[in-house]
Formats: structure tokens, sequence, C-alpha cells
């Protein structure tokens, strides 16, 4: 058989249509559908962590960390609002629960005192389980609260809650709070991060990455875990602890003593490691402190150049005139003062004092940036309603004496520069001048940059305002 080609016969086949080889466009054309699928889901994703959880929780899932940078500092409550009154109640913590407490029973949680401990307080910190002897010293790394099943729990500061967790032979359920910008039990004046633990709890109403508000419900007392009856196992441990919660002993050193972990506690092992890295959570949360005040990191130069850029060059001769002879005319009032034969009170600012809208609540020594004379500025308040959504915001910005009296004609001895200690925010106008104020106040308008929280700070003073809240509208 012989088999004839097209060529053979005089035929050619040619194609219609030229054919090219798929171009990388041609291809992503065609597979549109392909990628719009994969970017709805990545949209899906993203929206879900952001909305249900917040930015914490989706930049810890892509960086491994969490962000406590808006985290604003208000002091401290106790982890438990009430407890029961064992004196009037006839029931007990191992058979009942909080619910069958009737509210008469129902007390605050009592001081504590290391010398002096109510019952309540079932184990020191840093104490032993021998209930024969309640100051026998141990390494008991917390405060244990009898309580009964179901108690509240609650946030003793505002934080972000960094571990939930459950230890079956140990803590049980636990959840840790990360508490950034507290004051320093050691010394209060500066700032640390200190991480709160609640354990042996029977339910928990938060999640892993949620700021939590000082004295939010996060969960309810229980026996879960190590533990002989319900209670709630309170301790705060320092950020340098190598874990968290921390323990001062490994199951493997306690082994290696020959002990179980009672004897262990009550031993003492390894004491000076948790007096090292733990503190008295009860004698912290108790003492309360207050905000310490944040120090202004700009410098003069900074200042000057934020000045420049936003008056002319007229505007600022104008203004230093102004200014000029104001100074001249407080300084020839304070000398005539000063020279008088006998003067009731001194027209000198004095020293900044307490005010319940401004976080910082220290009191500190009045700076260059106040003017001295017969209506020096001694206080810089902030007044808003506490929350912001979507839009700018009225902040009134108020210029007080030493009495907390507004003054109607102040003098500055330099601009007021709006800055933000925490969050971030854009002002108008972002610098006040002594004629920006009307009668001692003025009108400011603030826009919110991101979603936590938001405090306004005014340099070079560092007076700030109280915490501004997001809310979703």
């Amino acid at each position: 058989m012989h088999f004839l080609t097209n060529t053979r016969l005089g035929f050619r086949v040619k194609p219609l249509r030229k054919r090219k080889e798929p171009h990388a466009i041609q291809f992503l054309t065609e597979k549109m559908s392909f990628w719009v699928a994969i970017f709805s889901l990545f949209a899906f994703v993203t929206g879900n962590m952001v909305g249900q959880h917040g930015w914490q929780v989706f930049w810890k899932s892509v960086l491994g960390e969490f962000d406590d940078s808006l985290i604003v500092y208000e002091g401290t409550v106790t982890p438990l609002a009430q407890v029961p009154n064992y004196t009037k109640w006839i029931g007990n913590s191992y058979d009942h629960t909080w619910q069958q407490v009737p509210e008469p029973a129902r007390m605050a949680l009592p001081a504590y005192d290391e010398d002096n401990r109510h019952p309540v307080y079932s184990v020191n910190h840093m104490g032993s389980y021998k209930y024969d002897d309640e100051r026998a010293e141990g390494s008991h790394n917390g405060i244990d609260i009898r309580v009964p099943e179901g108690t509240p729990v609650r946030a003793i500061a505002n934080g972000i809650v960094t571990r939930i967790s459950n230890d079956p032979a140990g803590f049980g359920k636990y959840i840790v709070i990360r508490h950034p910008h507290m004051p320093d039990p050691a010394n209060p004046k500066v700032t640390t991060v200190l991480h709160s633990t609640y354990a042996h709890l029977s339910s928990v109403l938060v999640s892993e990455g949620m700021t939590i508000r000082k004295g939010e419900d996060i969960g309810a007392s229980g026996k879960t875990g190590f533990a002989s009856g319900p209670h709630l196992h309170f301790q705060i441990d320092r950020d340098e602890a190598p874990w968290h919660p921390y323990w001062p002993f490994t199951t493997f050193e306690m082994r290696e003593a020959k002990m179980n972990f009672t004897q262990a506690i009550n031993a003492g092992l390894h004491r000076e490691r948790g007096a090292l890295y733990s503190v008295n959570p009860m004698l912290l949360v108790q003492a309360n402190y207050s905000p310490v005040l944040v120090a202004s990191e700009r410098t003069t130069g900074q200042v000057e150049r934020a000045e420049r850029t936003r008056l002319s060059v007229k505007e600022r001769r104008a203004l230093r005139i102004k200014q000029r002879e104001a100074r001249l005319i407080a300084m020839g009032q304070h000398v005539a003062a000063s020279s008088a034969p006998s003067v009731a009170s001194s027209p000198i600012a004095s020293p900044i004092v307490e005010q319940p809208v401004i976080v910082q609540r220290e009191t500190v020594a009045a700076t260059d940036a106040v003017t001295t004379g017969p209506q020096g500025v001694a206080q810089i308040e902030f007044r808003h309603d506490g929350e912001f959504s979507r839009g700018w915001e009225k902040v009134r910005v108020r210029l007080l004496d030493a009495n907390g009296q507004i003054i109607t004609s102040p003098l500055l001895r330099s601009d007021i520069y709006l800055r933000t200690a925490y969050g971030k925010a854009e002002f108008r106008p972002e610098i006040l001048s002594v004629l920006d104020f009307e009668d001692g106040e003025v009108v400011i308008d603030v826009l919110p940059r991101s979603r936590g929280t938001v405090v306004i700070q005014a340099q070079p003073t560092g007076e700030m305002s109280a915490p501004m809240k997001y809310v979703d509208q």
C-alpha cells in the first residue's frame, strides 16, 4: 500500500489564521476569574480578621506580635468587684455558685494586708499552703482569693489580651493581659510593662488580641487545673520574666528536688526568682498610682522650625512685637508688685495642680514655657466628650490659673504645639498662640487617624487630655 502526501498531489496545507504563542498578559487576561477569586478570598479573610478582632490580631498574625502603643494607663481596680460576705452568707464556696449568693450577702473585695490578712485571701503572695501558719514564706507566685465558681473576674487596668490557654495540671483556664505604660511599683515615677494573670477560671469572655478596658469583665472564677476548690489565682509579672504566666520553678526542677508541687511551694523552691520577676498584685492595684507625666521629646530647634512654617515673615514680625510688648508690661507689673511693702499673694504662676479631665495627675513645677505675671498660665485643659467616630471632632482648649480659673488675658512665652501622646490625629490649627485664645478659650478641630485611643498632648508643657475612644457609628 502506498500513501501519497498532500505535497505530492500538488496541495499545501496552510492554516487560515497564523497560530501565535500565548503571551503572559493574554494568559492573565484569560485567567482573570482566577485572580478575582484569589483577591476576593484575601479581602474576605483580612476584612473578617480586622472587623471582628481589630488590627492587633491581624498584625499579630502577620508580624507575630501585638501592638499596644495606643493603650493608655488610667489607673487600676481590683480583679473582683464583689465577693461573698462569709459572715452573712450561710452557704459555702465549695457547694454553691456566685449566682446562689444573695445580694445582701455580697460585699466589695476587702483590702489586702500582709500583716492582717482577710479570710477571703487563702494564700499570700510568695506564701505557702501551710494554713496553720499564714505568714509562712513559700514560692506561691501570686494571691489566691477564695470565691465560689462563677464570680465575675475583671481586668485590673487597660491592656491587651496576649494569651488564653488551658493548663489542666496547673493554672487551668487562664488569661494573660499585657499592661503597657504602667507606673513601676519600684519607682512609680517611671513606666514599665506588667502582665496580669487570672487563673483557674470556669469561663473566658475574651479572645487573644482584644483591647480591654479597666474594670471590664473578662471571665468567671472556677476550679479548673490544680485547685483544691474554687478560687481565683491572681498574679502580676514583670515584662522581664522569661515567660507569662511566670512560675518560680519548673517541673524538672521540682522533680530534681524530689518534691511534689505542694512541697516545692511550701519549701520556697526558687523563691528568689518569684521576688525578682513578679510583684505583689493586690498591693499594686490598691496603690492605684497616678499616670506618669510623659516628658516632651521636642527640642527648641524643632519648635522654632514649626513656628517658621506656620507664619509668614510679616506675621511673625507682628506677633513678636505683640509678645514683646506683653512681656514688657508683665515684667513692669511684676517688678512693681514685688517692690510693694506687702503683698497678699504672689502673681507668679504656681505649679500645675490636679484636674480630673487631664490624664497627667502628678504635681510638677511650672516650666519656662509659661509666662510669669499677673495672669500666668498654670494649666492647659482639654474638654471633649471622650469619644470620636469618623470625621472632625471639636475640642475646647482652656488656659487656667493655679486656682483652676479661666485666664481672660493669658501671657505665653511660647506657642502651644498640639501633638498626640497616644494614637494619631490631625489638628486645625496645630499651633496655638496667645492671639488664638478669646477670653482664655479656643475651639480646635481634631481628626483622629486611627481607630484606637487618642490622647492629645500640649507641647512644650507636656500636659495631656483625657483619652478619646473610637466609637463605630
